[in-house]
């Protein structure tokens, strides 16, 4: 029975302790919060806000400007007869904004996907290609601590230059793609 009474003892204070620890807790909570906030009538109502223009060092506008969405990116592609009836729906790079590009036309490597669609199948399908400069290649090996890369479809510019990147893709959608084989077999066989 002493040792039952001793047990429900011990129970209890190490209960009164826990509670006591939680609530410790909760108040240090609270009164932390407190600190980095400021508290309604902290700085009177009617005083004004500052200009966020006015703060920026360069005097520019705070308006964000968004990069031109994948869609709007393929629209403005110009018109390419080699492609055939195959349109470019959609066109991007997984980190990198197609305009304006990279901050370093020299150091640049990223995936390029495209949507490709044929109106006369009304099919439409995913295409990518690694593209990047001797120096992405560098950076981006450094980067990783990889020995090696591997990619199969690879493009590698002295520079990024979307226009030579385009044409570039083109050139390998051609090369690449059932499609076209059928129309140089056409070609062929009509010489």
């Amino acid at each position: 029975m002493l040792a039952a009474t001793s047990l429900a003892s011990q129970d209890v204070l190490k209960l009164l302790l826990l509670v006591l620890i939680g609530g410790g807790l909760v108040s240090l909570g609270r009164w932390s919060s407190r600190l980095g906030g400021s508290r309604i009538g902290d700085s009177p109502a009617d005083e004004p806000t500052p200009d966020v223009d006015s703060l920026r060092r360069d005097g520019g506008s705070g308006a964000k400007i968004w990069p031109p969405s994948a869609e709007e990116v393929a629209a403005s592609l110009p018109f390419d007869s080699s492609l055939g009836r195959l349109r470019i729906r959609k066109l991007y790079f997984n980190k990198t904004d197609v305009v304006p590009g990279p901050v370093d036309p020299e150091i640049f490597a990223d995936e390029l996907n495209i949507e490709l669609y044929d109106p006369d199948s009304n099919h439409a399908w995913w295409q990518s290609f690694f593209v990047a400069t001797p120096q992405g290649l560098s950076r981006l090996l450094r980067e990783k601590s990889w020995r090696y890369l591997h990619a199969p479809d690879i493009l590698v510019f002295p520079r990024y230059n979307f226009e030579e990147i385009r044409r570039a893709v083109v050139s390998r959608i051609m090369a690449d793609h059932d499609y076209f084989r059928g129309m140089k077999q056409e070609e062929e066989e009509s010489l």
